[in-house]
């Protein structure tokens, strides 16, 4: 089973890596004018290397984080409400938290002070109609209704369960906190942007939409 688990997460490792390298080739050169950025539920991990030459405010709901490199600013809050002014950073940026926001009213709020703050935009969010489920790495078990999708199916029948064996509240507390969404979705809660799709084995794995 260790041999498995080791196989899959190296597997999943790659390849996230390979995505998220051709993503920021893609998002250098798109927005390389932007200079001040708001980073709605980011780190400064997710800026290694793409960061250099822009003023980068992070806002998120954890503990500002020591020690942050120069050109960065952290703010404690909330992204469905951020305080700026309207059109106050060259580009709102969120990467894979958009599904994390609560509903879709919380998910309607957060797109609608990303279009507000931002003179551009850029949010990055799997799909929910791809087979691997990506926070839990399991196939097929986001297409379950709620109710059937509990903490036996995280703890056995997928990849996060197998590493991290986590305890019923575990379970109940990630499953509850993620509401993928679908491109129709993402198309109703950011009107007027486009909408890239990232593939994978011939499948739609997920979205940037970006103005």
């Amino acid at each position: 089973m260790k041999a498995v688990h080791n196989f899959v997460h190296n597997i999943y490792r790659v390849g996230g890596g390979y995505f998220r390298r051709r993503r920021e080739r893609w998002f250098t050169s798109e927005f390389r004018e932007c200079g001040t950025v708001i980073d709605l539920g980011g780190t400064v991990e997710m800026w290694n290397g793409a960061g250099l030459g822009k003023r980068i405010t992070l806002l998120n709901v954890d503990e500002s984080p020591k020690n942050l490199p120069p050109g960065f600013t952290y703010i404690r809050g909330d992204g469905r409400d951020t305080r700026f002014p309207d059109a106050a950073f060259d580009l709102a940026f969120s990467n894979s938290a958009i599904e994390h926001v609560g509903d879709f009213d919380d998910q309607r709020r957060f797109a609608n002070e990303m279009l507000r703050v931002g003179r551009r935009v850029y949010c990055q969010t799997p799909n929910k109609w791809f087979p691997v489920e990506p926070h839990f790495l399991g196939v097929f078990v986001h297409w379950l209704p709620r109710r059937w999708f509990n903490h036996f199916v995280d703890r056995y029948l997928t990849l996060h369960g197998w590493r991290y064996k986590p305890d019923a509240a575990t379970s109940a507390a990630l499953i509850s906190s993620i509401r993928l969404l679908t491109r129709a979705e993402l198309a109703q809660l950011f009107p007027g942007c486009k909408i890239r799709t990232e593939w994978c084995v011939g499948l739609p794995k997920s979205f940037v939409v970006w103005k």
